[in-house]
């Protein structure tokens, strides 16, 4: 296993025109989020002095029944600003830099747009390609059961799972960094032929994987601490302000976390797939057990097939 920090480094630096704009776009989600949160919280109470109910059912269709919808689309947007940071990432992982006089952030929208046509269709190969890796890591958390048994191994087992579920978007994104680059292989063709290669060196990539997982739950507790400090502060000297202080904090470190650690541990990730995938060929019969494995990948092989770009 290799992990490349110096080259990581360097990279990320480079791209401090998508850092600031990943900053802002989760900053505007955090405080989105926290002014929705605030106007529901107080929605509640309000209505809970009409009927003792009201409060708990408006809570609960404010924030359990519309998370899924605001997470979709949370996704959608923020996935248009990775992606074309992603570009950029693997143009200069594989091309050492990009063609002079353009613009970083114009260069990656042109890129993706070029590429994917639509957003509608750079998120559904992503859905996909995500569905086909959710199921090959289930399966290799089903091969690590077996050991279940052995003693001190179950709790051992349920820490790598955790670390394994941290690290799913980084593959997909390494997946999405190897699209960019084949621009003689059309997209869907591409991105099937992305997942049989990550199948087939899952342990070389899986060991870096593991490695930025836990660097990622490492260090975001880390900042939530860091903030919360001064948030228990406003709370004390305002005690109303308490519950929103400590939300603001924790919304602020994922903030964080999104715009600088994600992309450094992104950019370790795409550096590991496209190094340890390189000179790769598909083995036909890694895609006939991916095929048995995953109904995505079936449907990802027909859209190949279509010879659609």
């Amino acid at each position: 296993m290799t992990l490349f920090i110096g080259q990581s480094t360097s990279i990320v630096f480079r791209t401090l025109p998508y850092i600031f704009l990943r900053f802002l776009v989760y900053s505007l989600f955090a405080l989105l989020f926290l002014i929705y949160a605030g106007v529901v919280f107080l929605l509640g109470l309000f209505l809970g002095r009409l009927h003792p109910m009201a409060s708990g059912i408006v809570w609960f269709l404010g924030f359990v029944l519309s998370f899924p919808l605001v997470r979709l689309a949370k996704e959608y947007l923020l996935y248009l600003v990775k992606a074309g940071h992603v570009a950029v990432i693997a143009e200069l992982a594989t091309k050492g830099s990009l063609p002079p006089g353009v613009s970083q952030i114009q260069w990656g929208r042109d890129q993706v747009q070029k590429r994917f046509k639509e957003a509608s269709t750079l998120f559904l190969v992503d859905r996909l390609v995500n569905g086909v890796i959710h199921a090959i890591n289930r399966t290799m958390g089903r091969m690590g059961n077996i050991m279940g048994g052995v003693p001190g191994m179950q709790g051992l087992l349920k820490l790598a799972n955790v670390i394994l579920y941290f690290s799913l978007t980084y593959v997909d994104e390494s997946i999405l960094a190897r699209n960019f680059i084949k621009t003689n292989e059309p997209m869907w063709e591409s991105a099937k032929k992305g997942i049989v290669l990550y199948a087939q060196s899952w342990k070389e990539i899986l060991a870096t994987a593991i490695i930025v997982g836990l660097i990622a739950m490492v260090v975001f507790p880390v900042l939530f601490v860091l903030l919360l400090m001064p948030a228990l502060a406003l709370g004390v000297a305002y005690p109303s302000l308490q519950i929103p202080a400590v939300i603001a904090a924790f919304a602020f470190a994922v903030v964080l976390k999104g715009a600088f650690l994600d992309p450094w541990t992104l950019t370790n990730m795409i550096l590991t797939y496209l190094k340890t995938t390189e000179g790769m060929t598909v083995s036909p019969e890694w895609e006939s057990k991916l095929e048995s494995l995953s109904s995505k990948f079936k449907q990802l092989k027909e859209k190949a097939k279509g010879g659609t770009n």
